[in-house]
């Protein structure tokens, strides 16, 4: 899986930028990541060209009445040399890394059911990483609701690379119900799903 930034010309191997965010587990920085968002899609759907790497995380020990902030994972990049800002991400190995903290049930849910894969990712010997699974990915692409997130619900449904049985489950407890019902409108498109979207 090799993901291209930016522009279809320029392809910026991401295995290095998954082993500094495998180091961040390992070092206690965060609890567990998943990938999210374009990259994750990679290992479903046809490449698109992406800007950044969105990161799911946890954290192992925060209390729930804490507020999370990124400060220790800021500081502790900092502390490799990782401190140039992209838009919303922080520059590791040549990819804007933007890190999202588990905010509500979906998230959470999407990074323990993760899927473990491993691949070289455009470097000379294989890396593990998490992905989100396809189920959450589109999920996710529906609560966010961008018209690039529509255009991704699209390619997976169109191109069968999403359990249509996992989907379900997962907006029906999600209560992603309406907006479901809303993209199949928009869509122009018999719900996959019937009955969860009622035009």
């Amino acid at each position: 899986m090799i993901a291209r930034r930016g522009d279809e010309s320029l392809v910026v191997p991401m295995g290095k930028t998954l082993k500094v965010l495998n180091q961040m587990v390992a070092d206690g920085i965060v609890g567990q990541y998943a990938i999210g968002g374009a990259v994750s899609a990679l290992n479903y759907i046809e490449p698109t060209v992406t800007e950044h790497i969105d990161v799911l995380i946890s954290f192992s020990q925060v209390p729930a009445s804490d507020l999370v902030t990124l400060g220790p994972i800021v500081g502790y990049l900092a502390t490799k040399g990782y401190t140039t800002w992209e838009k919303e991400g922080l520059v590791i190995e040549g990819w804007p890394v933007q890190f999202l903290p588990v905010a509500d049930s979906l998230d959470l849910e999407a990074i323990e059911q993760a899927e473990a894969i491993e691949d070289v990712f455009g470097t000379d010997g294989l890396v593990a990483t998490r992905v989100l699974s396809a189920a959450h990915v589109v999920a996710t692409a529906l609560r966010t609701g961008r018209p690039k997130d529509f255009l991704r619900i699209n390619a997976f449904i169109e191109e069968g690379a999403v359990d249509l049985d996992r989907l379900k489950a997962v907006i029906s407890s999600r209560g992603l119900g309406a907006r479901w019902a809303a993209f199949c409108r928009k869509a122009g498109r018999e719900d996959p799903l019937e009955p969860v979207c009622r035009p």
